[in-house]
């Protein structure tokens, strides 16, 4: 009649040294008095007379204060607390011929390790409570055990003790992992939502960086064998064409018939009378798609549409500066093979210069020598040599600003018969060329040429 029972059981798992509690409860039966009585169980003489006498000392009688003082006279629970044992320790015993019996009502001879501080009660009293800790790594049996009167009663349960987690130690325990202790264990790697959370942006970016190339690659193709540039010849409604003293081609208005022209040096123009000279513009004109262009024919007996050629054309369609004459497009069927540019109104430079009703101060001139050095550094820096720089391949527009005309394209113009063809541009062209490559018919354009012809 005599019943233990867990109420809070030990842990499955407990780290070595760290405290935890346990609960358990005992029942007595009114049978439990009778088998008392009729065994002697109780050591109180008045409880021992009957059974009714012994549930009243075990349930109303008071224990001492002090668990050390109670005893089978003075109190019905007068020993109850928790022993335990180490199961590896017992195997020892066993290998030695020392018997494996672990429990509480055998002597202390260092089979149970560890035992809590006895308390002592009444009966009634059913739940009791102890604070527990364990020591050696390994399965321990912890064992409930009570003394009443004559009987002992124990309830046993077991307890896996896991080694004290050290930090730091240097030794990766498995209740530490890295989370707990990357001192022993190491960085933890990273999870998978943390490693899509950083591989996603990256995977975002490079392929925003690879689609952002390859679109440039497609722009960079597409204006390569882009033939929007091409011109039809017949579709420029072109203006009247004279030539005049200076060797340039120009478009002006009938000039009247008794024109006189004064030649100065070989280095001066020819110049026709004040009212041609106010009409004269750089090369031929027409008019192409609503606005003014220049007309640079190029003599040529065939012509093909090469690589060299697309790329000469994406070049200078790509360039952008205010001290540029802009490229428009070109045709390209003989005998018109022609490059069309912006259209400045007064003239090449050349022109303008030797135009006496022009009056050029040096404010003027140190504006127009700095528009060329600008110009032509911007194609300098684009790897485009000119190679044929000269004041009538310089062009002022209506605002007085000075553009340099006829560069790049060197595939396009080659085999111009019509460059250098007039009598009085040859020797220009031989004054613009710098003396260490007169001798050379086949001279490739550089950046120290140029500045020489600057």
């Amino acid at each position: 009649g005599l019943e233990m029972a867990w109420v809070q059981r030990p842990p499955e798992k407990a780290v070595s040294g760290e405290f935890f509690n346990v609960t358990y409860a005992v029942f007595a039966s009114d049978g439990f008095y009778q088998y008392a009585v009729q065994n002697r169980i109780l050591s109180h003489s008045f409880s021992s007379s009957n059974a009714t006498a012994a549930k009243e000392f075990c349930e109303d009688h008071e224990c001492p204060t002090s668990w050390k003082d109670a005893n089978g006279e003075n109190c019905c629970v007068h020993h109850a607390n928790i022993h335990s044992c180490p199961l590896a320790f017992m195997v020892i015993c066993l290998l030695k011929g020392r018997g494996g019996i672990c429990g509480p009502w055998i002597p202390d001879d260092g089979q149970i390790f560890t035992h809590t501080l006895s308390t002592a009660g009444k009966m009634s009293q059913r739940n009791w409570t102890a604070k527990v800790v364990l020591v050696h790594v390994g399965v321990t049996s912890l064992i409930a055990h009570i003394r009443v009167g004559r009987m002992q009663v124990a309830l046993e349960a077991k307890t896996t003790v896991l080694p004290a987690v050290v930090c730091g130690d240097g030794l990766c325990e498995e209740e530490e992992g890295c989370s707990i202790c990357p001192a022993d264990c190491g960085e933890c790697p990273l999870s998978s939502d943390a490693r899509i959370a950083i591989a996603l942006p990256i995977c975002l970016v490079c392929t925003g960086f690879i689609l952002t190339v390859i679109w440039f690659q497609y722009q960079k193709q597409k204006m390569f064998w882009d033939e929007s540039w091409i011109i039809d010849f017949t579709c420029i409604k072109q203006d009247r064409i004279v030539q005049t003293a200076t060797g340039s081609m120009m478009s002006a208005a009938p000039a009247p018939s008794d024109s006189n022209a004064s030649c100065i040096t070989a280095l001066s123009s020819c110049t026709a009378d004040a009212n041609v000279s106010r009409k004269q513009y750089f090369t031929q004109t027409g008019r192409y798609d609503g606005r003014r262009v220049a007309i640079k024919k190029v003599m040529k007996k065939t012509f093909t549409l090469s690589k060299s050629i697309r790329k000469e054309v994406k070049q200078v369609r790509e360039l952008d500066h205010p001290n540029l004459c802009k490229f428009i497009g070109g045709c390209i069927e003989v005998p018109n093979v022609a490059i069309v540019t912006e259209y400045c109104p007064k003239g090449s430079l050349s022109d303008v210069l030797l135009n006496e009703d022009v009056p050029l101060n040096w404010g003027f001139r140190f504006s127009f020598a700095t528009d060329i050095a600008q110009g032509m550094a911007y194609l300098h820096h684009h790897k485009i040599y000119h190679g044929r720089l000269k004041s009538s391949n310089c062009v002022i527009d209506d605002r007085w600003v000075c553009k340099i005309a006829d560069y790049g394209l060197q595939s396009y113009r080659k085999e111009d018969s019509s460059e250098g063809s007039s009598s009085y541009q040859q020797p220009l062209i031989q004054i613009y060329t710098a003396p260490e490559i007169h001798s050379l018919s086949d001279f490739e354009p550089n950046s120290m040429a140029d500045v020489y012809r600057y």
